[in-house]
């Protein structure tokens, strides 16, 4: 952008110098020279002009230097031509990439490439075989890495292994083989992670900006289009860059899944064909991706075909650039027109709707393998059959489940996840309490197993995992499937499971709240101010019930701590019943508010930050309400709560005396200040939320000096924890 803004207007006129030719070869080197030092600097993708020094426009790439090396490094790469002020013009045919790169040079000829001065197109290009050892190939993949030239990386092992699977190459041996499709996998996942990242829903409609190239504004969004010519020219423009980048994903996740597939078929191993699967849902993701974005391109350069063809004056967009973009499309494509964009679209929508079928075909193959294995030798014994006595691992399960998500089959998924055995849970509450409120767990079932890990042998003689479901794990996403297909009961027995052996887990609560009281319902719905709808009232109390009885649990526990989970909850379901139900009183959820602050505040630094999206709440559901001084009377209560805490809990004012403070006065100490602390923060909130000004903070809030002076008292107060000679902690506890 840089070089565009600089060279924007600016003709090079050697015409007229004294010197003949001489000046404007030397006003174009200066140029030339700028132009290399911008390049050089650049370290995020720009735009490049080729021609912009002539005021031609030229074709433009989006890469910065490294991008440029890294594509012309196994690129075939010929001779053009040299200009008249030396500058010579070499070719790139990047088409692993996806992209057609124009690169400058001064006199110098690319490397690989031989140049004749003859004029004539004598130019000839060599290319030797690919090198498929093992060892030379890590040898040269450690300056690659080292250099991030990734994209040269996975070309590299591509076409080893291309070489190395060939029909016309003699036997390879299988050891090299092997550790050469292993690490070409990882080379060409390496290389997606290195590759740019693509917006898949770009603001604002998809436009770069709502100005044009005269400096005008089009706020409207209509830039020089009209709605029948589809996308204007900056829009696809901006565009381009997307379809490069979603070119380059699929070649490297096609790589990678030729590679993986080849690797199982040599190896048989579960982990390879693990591999497999999960780079061909990766593939299909992306296709999906590319052929969005294809489309687009198709209807809108069809589009302005159709206008051009049929009515040219009534085209706003200049044909020129429009031609410009359709070149580097079909460059970027390697077609001839974008007539042929239809047929590859439908080709790649085959691939889409084949690939996840490929993948559940090797992932149920996979389990099922295991499951036989484990059927014939099921007690692990220690000799070699201990190899092939394992079951499907937690890794399997999991691939062949995302197979099935992905297309759709939550039926399907739904009834695997029931049959598969797990590990069980290691505590449930009421396993362990008298009153024998045990929990509905399948711990004992003929689905119930232990991880079969005899010494470091199983390890070192197992490829991939040996490590079976967990019951946590398995609980959950049955769960999350039962709600999203409306089984609500079934989903809300298994969140119930899952809180009973952990009640702090705040997942877990929103998930119960969801199946028992929303009933599956996105909460945007059921709070939206103009599609509000009551809540599942039995739901509701079955859910406060279950929370009471966590709680209760958790009291007869000797030697237990309160848990903020089943109390957090509680003002979840208050806040629930106020978006949902119109007219509701927010006295109950006040209650409950103050009820969690006196309990943790004292206890948890972040009581805080757990109560402040309902603190917002009960204010902006008491707007309108009448009240003293403007304030609404439950809000009134509110502020006045916080200011007696934090007037209770105030300690500026207490001598700390001479002798030594014992442990337990330290920590009473440090619970007063989080009180203090969380009360001052409540009256800030509430007054900010309300927007009554200085008066009511000044009112129920303690003064700046008051503050400083406690927060002094504080690092003198507590020894243990901010000590005189000097202690580097960076956070002390009267900071906040």
């Amino acid at each position: 952008l840089l070089w565009e803004v600089l060279t924007n207007g600016v003709v090079l006129s050697g015409g007229n110098d004294s010197s003949g030719d001489g000046g404007s070869n030397q006003a174009e080197e200066v140029w030339w020279e700028l132009r290399e030092r911008i390049q050089s600097v650049t370290d995020a993708a720009d735009l490049v002009s080729d021609g912009a020094a002539h005021g031609s426009g030229g074709n433009a790439a989006w890469m910065d230097p490294v991008e440029r090396l890294d594509l012309r490094g196994f690129a075939c790469v010929s001779r053009a031509g040299i200009s008249r002020s030396g500058n010579a013009n070499a070719n790139v045919d990047a088409s692993s990439a996806g992209a057609t790169a124009k690169t400058f040079s001064k006199g110098k000829s690319s490397k690989g490439s031989k140049h004749s001065n003859n004029g004539g197109d004598t130019s000839k290009t060599k290319r030797y075989p690919p090198v498929t050892d093992d060892t030379v190939l890590s040898t040269l993949a450690v300056t690659l890495r080292i250099e991030g030239l990734y994209a040269t990386l996975s070309e590299m092992y591509f076409q080893a292994t291309e070489e190395a699977i060939a029909p016309s190459t003699g036997e390879m041996n299988t050891e090299n083989l092997q550790s050469v499709l292993e690490e070409a996998v990882c080379v060409h996942f390496r290389s997606v992670c290195d590759c740019s990242s693509v917006e898949k829903k770009p603001s604002d409609n998809g436009y770069c900006n709502n100005h044009n190239t005269n400096g005008e504004d089009n706020s409207n969004g209509k830039s020089q289009t009209s709605e029948r010519n589809g996308l204007s020219d900056e829009q696809l423009r901006c565009k381009l860059p997307n379809l490069k980048t979603l070119l380059q994903l699929t070649t490297y996740y096609e790589r990678m899944q030729t590679s993986s597939l080849q690797l199982s078929k040599l190896s048989g191993e579960s982990l390879h064909f693990q591999w497999t699967a999960i780079s061909s849902l990766w593939y299909k993701d992306s296709l999906v991706e590319l052929v969005e974005l294809l489309q687009t391109f198709s209807n809108t350069l069809a589009m302005n075909g159709d206008a051009d063809n049929t009515d040219v004056e009534h085209s706003q967009i200049p044909s020129s650039r429009r031609h410009r973009i359709q070149q580097q499309v079909c460059s970027m494509l390697k077609i001839r027109s974008p007539s042929e964009l239809q047929p590859m679209i439908q080709k790649l929508k085959q691939k889409v709707a084949l690939l996840p079928r490929l993948a559940e075909s090797l992932s149920s193959r996979m389990v099922k393998n295991k499951q036989h294995r484990q059927e014939q030798n099921p007690q692990g014994p220690s000799s070699q059959a201990k190899q092939i006595g394992y079951g499907p691992s937690e890794n399997d399960w999991d691939v062949y489940l995302e197979t099935l998500l992905h297309q759709h089959k939550k039926e399907e998924a739904l009834e695997a996840l029931k049959g598969i055995p797990c590990s069980p849970m290691t505590h449930v509450i009421g396993d362990d309490d008298s009153g024998g409120n045990g929990a509905d767990t399948n711990t004992n079932d003929n689905t119930s197993v232990l991880p079969q890990i005899h010494d470091e042998h199983t390890i070192e003689n197992h490829i991939g995992s040996v490590l079976p479901y967990t019951q946590r794990k398995k609980l959950e996403r049955l769960s999350e499937i039962a709600l999203e297909l409306g089984k609500c009961e079934e989903s809300a027995r298994g969140y119930r499971e899952l809180l009973r052996a952990f009640p702090d887990q705040w997942t877990y609560w929103m998930g119960l709240v969801d199946s028992l009281v929303l009933l599956g319902t996105p909460r945007e719905l059921v709070c939206g101010t103009e599609t509000k709808r009551a809540v599942n009232r039995d739901g509701w109390n079955s859910c406060r019930a279950f929370a009471k009885e966590v709680i209760a649990s958790l009291a007869e526990r000797k030697g237990g701590r309160s848990l903020r989970g089943p109390y957090l909850v509680l003002i979840e379901l208050e806040a629930v019943k106020v978006l949902a139900e119109s007219g509701c009183t927010v006295v109950a959820l006040r209650e409950e508010i103050c009820s969690y602050g006196d309990r943790f505040g004292p206890l948890a630094s972040c009581c805080f930050a757990d109560i402040r999206p309902y603190l917002r709440l009960l204010v902006q559901s008491t707007v309108g309400v009448d009240g003293a001084d403007g304030i609404p009377d439950e809000v009134s209560e509110l502020l006045v709560w916080a200011k007696n805490i934090w007037m209770e809990n105030s300690q500026a004012n207490t001598d700390a005396g001479n002798g030594k403070v014992s442990a337990e006065e330290l920590r009473e100490r440090r619970k007063k200040l989080r009180a203090y602390i969380f009360a001052v923060q409540v009256v800030y909130c509430v007054t900010a939320d309300l927007g009554v000004g200085c008066t009511t903070l000044q009112l129920y809030s303690p003064s700046i000096p008051q503050m400083t002076s406690e927060w002094r008292t504080s690092l003198t107060f507590l020894p243990g924890v901010a000590p005189k000679d000097g202690g580097q902690k960076e956070i002390l506890p009267g900071d906040e």
